[in-house]
C-alpha cells in the first residue's frame, strides 16, 4: 500500500512540476500594437522627425499587410516583396502627392490595393505653416 502511495505522490508531484515549470506562451502582439522604433529604408527631407512620420504610418502599413495576407488567398504564388511608396505631407496633416515608386510583388491588383489605403490617410499636423516633408516607405511583405 506504501508503495501504491508513494508512486501516486510522485506522478502527482511530477505532473504538477512539469505543468508549472511551462511558460504560459504570451498571444502574439497585434501589428498595431508593436511599432517600431525604425524602419528600414525609410527616407524623410523636411520637417517631420522619423518618430511622428512613423507613429502615423503604423496603422496605413498594419493594414497594407493585412490586404497582402488577404491577397495571398487569391494569389497563393505573390510571394515576399516590397512596395516603395513615394509622397508629400504638408503642414497640416494632409498628403498632397502620392505613388508607387517600386514593386517587387509584380501584382498590380495588390498595388492598386495598397495605394487605395493612402487615399484616407491622413498625418497629425506639425510643423510651421507651408512646411512639407517627402517621405520614402519601403513596405515588406512576406508570407
Amino acid at each position: 500500500m506504501k508503495i501504491k502511495l508513494t508512486v501516486v505522490v510522485v506522478i502527482v508531484a511530477s505532473l504538477l512540476f512539469a505543468c508549472g515549470s511551462k511558460k504560459e506562451s504570451e498571444p502574439p502582439k497585434s501589428c498595431l500594437e508593436s511599432i517600431p522604433e525604425a524602419i528600414s529604408g525609410l527616407k524623410i527631407s523636411g520637417a517631420r522627425p522619423e518618430k511622428n512620420v512613423i507613429a502615423n504610418l503604423w496603422p496605413t502599413i498594419c493594414r497594407a499587410r493585412e490586404l497582402y495576407a488577404q491577397r495571398m488567398k487569391e494569389n497563393p504564388k505573390l510571394g515576399k516583396g516590397m512596395i516603395e511608396l513615394k509622397f508629400t505631407v504638408d503642414f497640416n496633416g494632409e498628403i498632397e502627392a502620392y505613388s508607387i515608386a517600386r514593386s517587387t510583388l509584380d501584382d498590380p491588383v495588390f498595388d492598386k490595393k495598397v495605394l487605395r489605403v493612402f487615399e484616407f490617410m491622413d498625418f497629425d499636423p506639425y510643423g510651421p505653416h507651408n512646411a512639407e516633408t517627402q517621405i520614402l516607405l519601403p513596405i515588406r511583405f512576406k508570407p
